[in-house]
């Protein structure tokens, strides 16, 4: 039965990462860092989760990057302040048989901060967003452990978007 849950757990993965996807830009040069407690938090969920929220992240950027160019012309460093899990990732129902992918839920999100960086390395702009679950009725109905992590990491992409738009010199700001 594990199994089973296991590969339910990658289809639904694939269905997300395939089915809602957006034309995606070029992707911009991103740097992803995990804050000291967002990276200890990644060993009780696992450290092959964070090679998970590093490609949601470069996703999210790059289909922003599709609708906002000057995203894809900057430098971006994106710091995880802090992460959660809407679901058990896998090491934590290996640690904890007693504990369920679906009826098992916690509040789940995540807090990212990012500078945007021109060709000089100059900080042009600083973006952060928190989003986590107030509930756990409100947190995400999805079965995807980072399903509330996604919405946090889709709106800071948003944001960070919109902070490139907003940058003197860009294209079709009349310069």
């Amino acid at each position: 039965m594990p199994g089973s849950i296991r590969a339910i757990q990658l289809i639904l993965a694939a269905s997300l990462l395939l089915g809602g996807a957006l034309p995606a830009g070029e992707p911009p040069a991103t740097t992803i860092e995990f804050a000291p407690a967002a990276a200890a938090k990644m060993q009780g969920y696992g450290e092959d989760e964070r090679a998970t929220l590093e490609a949601a992240i470069r996703a999210a950027l790059a289909r922003e990057a599709g609708k906002t160019p000057a995203l894809a012309e900057r430098q971006i460093v994106v710091t995880v302040e802090d992460v959660a899990p809407t679901h058990p990732t896998r090491e934590q129902l290996a640690r904890s048989p007693a504990a369920a992918t679906v009826p098992t839920k916690f509040l789940g999100g995540a807090e990212l901060a990012g500078e945007v960086r021109d060709a000089n390395q100059h900080v042009v702009a600083k973006v952060t967003h928190r989003y986590f679950a107030r509930s756990l009725e409100l947190g995400s109905s999805s079965v995807d452990p980072w399903a509330d992590a996604r919405l946090a990491i889709d709106r800071f992409a948003v944001k960070l978007a919109a902070a490139c738009r907003d940058l003197p010199g860009m294209p079709g700001r009349g310069s």
